[in-house]
């Protein structure tokens, strides 16, 4: 709970919340007048405020116009600090940066301005304004402690001597869903406006006015370069993408794999509200540097274990910002950690006991309904837990949506199959409250992953497939208290409606290498994160994977996987520890990596790097 309080240094006003119904899969979760609570015996805890004294959306979409140059209201009375600011020039170089002026503006009282005319005209109007008489500015709100809350852009025009804010791309474009046949391009504007995108000289136009636009852009031919060019209000923007190749034509080509980004030590831009931006800037510079076609990033983007939704939104905005530059040319394709848990939190004052779990109404505001606002993603995963064993009320929907945290996609040969193995979250005393552990993969799920794995074993044009989801199946360092060990202790499980699922986490954790390993010949590697860390471990039925007098079945393991983590995506490291399988981890590592993986037809090697550094790390054959 230390962390959640962080945050809490700026937030003072309480905003008063509304009773609502409870989902039918909670136990001693009620609701009133004064808001949710958890009722202990006797006592009432109400869960606590999230206590926001600002809106994202107004540290981007309160700026106007003057004939200095543009005025800045954050809406937030108690934000002193610096703003830094910059133009960004769209015509010098493929990865649009702000540079930053040489002077700052002062921010009082959650207000300021950026004077263009004084500072930003003659030499130093780097982009033309004056001639063109528009022109874009990057701006970087910093608080009186040092810490760098938002990276934000505003777009205006000049006439007349008069300058004015104008609808801005504030995120994106994004490259989406790509295929041999086209893609999904996303951005988010500061206003609701039109738009359009203009790709092989055709014209595809956002439906309507919007904030977020999502524009599916198709019959396209495959393995081929096409340059697009949005267009909003005055402004135009040019990147390019590429197709993927027709499925199974076996090409050579390479992904990149990495996990945990969540902010790290050492101030600056490891720690923009929330996430390592600086690791991920380079993560995403050696990605495309290496000519990745596709960025798998599976879970922990953010600090997230947040009771506000506002400022989940920032993070999840600081975290694609960092990403951005890259995100216009290649797909980075996220899924679901257990730092994306946007929660109640209710605290015992007597025993100082805490309680916590995903926050609801869960198809509008939950953990999982807000990585769906903020991610484009495939949709064609399981629907939710509801129809389960576990299902309370098979007559409703009860449970958390699925949609866009499991899923699957190709590229070529190769199938990625996403899970979400922090689904129904409940990080703290799920026995009262009810909820799902922590590295728990639910009955549903689990159906739905046979029934692909199934379908994908009889897909001539697939390969090989690969499994992302956060949590290892062995964890060697950081989570081995948790994860699908608990210290090889199998009482684990979630729960709903206050009754406790039927299998311990150890016997779920076989029964998905049982589909994975044994059922499937296709399956080359699990790629997983959560500890801070890289490691590769060579799983076979030799390695020792059972606690001391286990008194459940033992599975068979009839080959051999294995399990890629790489959790050092910039989040605090994790060394190793001690664990019965130790004997068979290659090259335990906490220096900060990106996993490339080299696909040639039937062959796959991994290459290891660190992004700051260049370093090699490892590099070996996964299949030869």
């Amino acid at each position: 709970m230390k962390k959640l309080l962080t945050w809490a240094a700026f937030i003072f006003l309480i905003i008063p919340l509304k009773a609502q119904e409870v989902p039918a899969v909670y136990s001693n979760i009620g609701s009133d007048e004064k808001g949710v609570f958890l009722q202990i015996e006797n006592k009432k805890l109400y869960a606590v405020p999230p206590n926001d004294t600002f809106q994202f959306t107004d540290l981007y979409s309160n700026i106007t116009g003057t004939a200095k140059g543009l005025d800045l209201d954050f809406k937030f009375p108690d934000l002193n600090g610096t703003l830094y600011y910059g133009f960004i020039n769209y015509k010098d170089g493929s990865y649009p940066q702000p540079v930053y002026f040489r002077e700052s503006a002062p921010i009082k009282n959650g207000r300021t301005n950026i004077p263009i005319v004084q500072n930003l005209s003659g030499k130093y109007d780097m982009i033309g304004w004056k001639q063109s008489g528009q022109g874009i500015l990057g701006y970087r709100i910093v608080n009186n402690e040092g810490t760098i809350i938002y990276d934000g852009k505003a777009a205006f025009t000049y006439k007349d001597n008069l300058f004015n804010a104008v609808p801005t791309v504030i995120e994106g474009p994004f490259i989406n869903k790509l295929s041999h046949e086209g893609a999904v391009i996303s951005f988010t504007t500061s206003t609701e406006t039109k738009a359009n995108i203009i790709v092989n000289g055709k014209s595809y136009k956002s439906k309507g006015a919007r904030l977020q636009h999502e524009i599916k852009i198709s019959k396209l031919d495959a393995e081929t370069s096409y340059p697009y060019t949005l267009e909003v209000g005055d402004f135009s923007f040019n990147f390019k993408f590429e197709t993927a190749p027709m499925p199974g034509t076996g090409k050579k080509f390479t992904f990149a794999y990495g996990s945990d980004s969540r902010a790290g030590q050492g101030g600056g831009e490891r720690n923009i509200f929330g996430t390592n931006a600086y690791i991920m800037k380079r993560i995403s510079s050696l990605a495309k540097a290496e000519n990745a076609k596709f960025v798998q990033f599976t879970g922990d983007l953010i600090d997230g274990y947040e009771i506000s939704r506002e400022r989940m939104n920032l993070q999840y905005a600081n975290w694609k910002h960092a990403v951005e530059s890259y995100w216009h040319y290649i797909p980075f394709i996220t899924g679901f950690g257990n730092h994306e848990a946007y929660s109640y939190f209710f605290k015992d004052n007597t025993t100082g006991q805490g309680y916590m779990i995903d926050h609801f109404p869960f198809d509008s505001d939950s953990g999982e309904s807000l990585f769906q606002d903020n991610f484009v993603l495939p949709e064609n995963g399981p629907g939710s837990e509801d129809g389960s064993k576990a299902d309370p009320n098979s007559g409703k929907i009860d449970f958390p949506s699925y949609k866009e945290s499991v899923y699957w996609y190709a590229y070529d040969n190769v199938a990625m199959v996403v899970l979400n193995s922090d689904y129904f979250y409940a990080p703290q005393g799920m026995h009262y409250t009810s909820g799902n552990l922590h590295a728990y993969i639910m009955d549903n799920q689990l159906k739905w992953l046979k029934k692909m794995l199934n379908q994908l074993e009889k897909d001539d044009n697939i390969d090989h497939i690969f499994i992302s989801l956060h949590t290892p199946f062995f964890p060697n360092g950081g989570h081995v208290k948790d994860d699908m060990w608990y210290n090889g202790d199998n009482r684990f499980r979630g729960v709903v409606n206050g009754k406790t699922l039927e299998m311990g986490i150890i016997q779920r954790r076989d029964q998905l290498l049982d589909l994975i390993v044994n059922n499937s010949s296709k399956t080359v590697a699990s790629l997983t994160g959560d500890e801070h860390n890289y490691n590769m471990l060579t799983i076979n039925d030799d390695m020792p994977r059972y606690p001391d007098g286990y008194s459940h079945p033992k599975l068979k393991l009839n080959r051999t996987f294995y399990q890629i983590n790489n959790g050092a995506a910039g989040a605090p490291y994790y060394a190793q520890e001690k664990t019965p399988w130790m004997n068979n981890l290659r090259n335990f590592s906490t220096q900060n990596a990106l996993v490339l993986i080299d696909v040639d037809g039937p062959k796959i090697k991994v290459r290891v790097k660190n992004p700051d550094t260049l370093e090699l790390i490892d590099e070996y054959w996964l299949r030869k």
